[in-house]
């Protein structure tokens, strides 16, 4: 058995885990208090145990600005957004481990992928942006690189369009598709669509020109990439050679050895952060 398997079944016995997503499965999950099964109303109305982190609206001159209902994305389980969360300490907990991975090499790009469909890679990388936004030395751009099945709009209750679809079929500027959603220090730049033919747009001349323009336009943001799957199709394995570093998502109980030795082989020439474990249970003595 490899380092590797042994390193996550003592993480999984332990419970010791970066973040936790719900997924398809959230229903199921056990030992969590009473009220996480409360509708993001709920969580809110309860100050002393839900507060969500208010961001004042900065003012933004290119970027488009639209407000995101909150409550609702509590309901999507983006728990980041609490004050007192246990789930979104563990995100904190995420944040402190990767910047602790990418700032002293003055690293700024990271893909987040999983090694196959339903790990919660998407709900991951919403998280991780809004919690890293959450700590003022830095802002963040969050790019949905999932062109076949962008899921982030959806997550932040944003419209789609316009976004990377068109700025590659249309040459739409970037600032034209960005988004700021109301949360501070937080950009987003959406799909815009379904792309069957990614793969080549990832390995294009164009493409490079955007990772190098968004690098060398925005020095003082962290990027975070979403990007598809490792099992479903090449686009994260183009997507490595233009990041900084990669993190990638398994989940318990669902993540076999299997796939972890096949993801990992395909990623063992990249710098890899670590594995977040998703899906695992949090113990209930949790309170600080």
């Amino acid at each position: 058995m490899s380092q590797l398997k042994k390193a996550l079944e003592k993480a999984m016995k332990e419970r010791k885990t970066f973040s936790k997503e719900g997924a398809n499965h959230a229903e199921s999950i056990g030992g969590f208090p009473e009220d996480r099964a409360e509708s993001g109303a709920g969580k809110l109305k309860h100050g002393h145990a839900r507060d969500v982190v208010e961001a004042p609206a900065p003012t933004y001159f290119q970027t488009r600005s639209v407000r995101v209902d909150f409550e609702k994305l509590v309901d999507r389980k983006v728990f980041s957004l609490l004050k007192k969360d246990e789930v979104a300490d563990q995100y904190k907990l995420l944040r402190t481990m990767v910047l602790s991975g990418i700032r002293p090499k003055g690293h700024r790009t990271i893909e987040v992928t999983s090694f196959k469909e339903g790990e919660g890679k998407s709900l991951t990388s919403v998280n991780l942006a809004i919690t890293l936004a959450n700590e003022s030395r830095q802002n963040i751009l969050l790019v949905d690189m999932d062109l076949r099945r962008p899921s982030i709009h959806s997550i932040l209750g944003i419209d789609i369009k316009p976004g990377l679809k068109d700025y590659f079929e249309g040459d739409t500027p970037i600032e034209d598709i960005m988004i700021h959603p109301g949360i501070e220090r937080l950009t987003v730049l959406p799909a815009g669509g379904r792309m069957d033919n990614s793969t080549e747009i990832m390995g294009s001349p164009r493409m490079e020109n955007l990772i190098r323009d968004i690098r060398k336009r925005y020095q003082d943001r962290y990027i975070i990439f979403d990007s598809p799957a490792l099992n479903r199709c090449s686009d994260p394995i183009v997507l490595s050679s233009y990041v900084d570093a990669i993190l990638l998502i398994a989940r318990a109980n669902y993540t076999t050895t299997e796939d972890i030795t096949a993801g990992m082989a395909l990623v063992k020439e990249k710098n890899v952060l670590g594995i977040v474990l998703n899906d695992s249970e949090i113990s209930r003595r949790w309170a600080y």
